[in-house]
C-alpha cells in the first residue's frame, strides 16, 4: 500500500536506513505492509524545475505500486524530464533490482554519497518513460 501526505515520516524511516538525513524541501512516499507498517519509501530532492533526485530505500521500494506512484509524481505531477536516484552500494538486492528496472539508466558510482560509503546512480529520462512502463505493465 502506498502512503502520501507523511512526508517527514517517510523521510525519517529512509533516513535511518541509508544514513542519510533528508533536509526541507522534500517530497516523500511510503510503502506499508498490510497491517500498516512501513517498511519502505523514496524521498525526493533537489527538484530543478526539469528533474529531481530520489533516494530510497527498505522492502517493498520495486514493486510495480511504488514505481506508478513515483512516475505519477515526477512525470505527471512535476512534469519533470528526469529523475535520478541513488541507492547505497551495500544494498545488493536494490541495486540489482535498479539494473533490471533501468538497464539503460545506470550513470556511474557516486563516492561518498552516504558519507562513508558510495551509492550507485540510476536515471530515467522522459524519453524513456513509454519503454519503462511497458516493460513493468504500468
Amino acid at each position: 500500500m502506498i502512503l502520501i501526505g507523511h512526508d517527514q515520516f517517510v523521510a525519517e524511516f529512509v533516513s535511518r536506513i541509508t544514513g542519510k538525513p533528508f533536509h526541507p524541501p522534500y517530497t516523500a512516499i511510503g510503502i506499508v505492509d498490510e497491517d500498516g507498517v512501513i517498511t519502505g519509501g523514496y524521498v525526493f530532492t533537489g527538484y530543478n524545475g526539469d528533474g529531481i533526485e530520489l533516494s530510497l530505500a527498505g522492502k517493498g521500494v520495486v514493486h510495480r505500486d511504488g514505481w506508478r506512484a513515483v512516475l505519477s509524481y515526477v512525470f505527471e505531477q512535476l512534469k519533470c524530464s528526469r529523475l535520478q536516484m541513488h541507492t547505497s552500494m551495500k544494498n545488493k538486492t536494490v541495486k540489482r533490482n535498479l539494473s533490471k528496472l533501468f538497464p539503460k539508466g545506470f550513470e556511474g558510482i557516486a563516492k561518498r554519497f552516504y558519507g562513508k560509503h558510495d551509492a550507485v546512480c540510476f536515471a530515467l529520462t522522459v524519453d524513456e518513460l513509454s519503454d519503462f512502463r511497458a516493460r513493468w505493465r504500468l
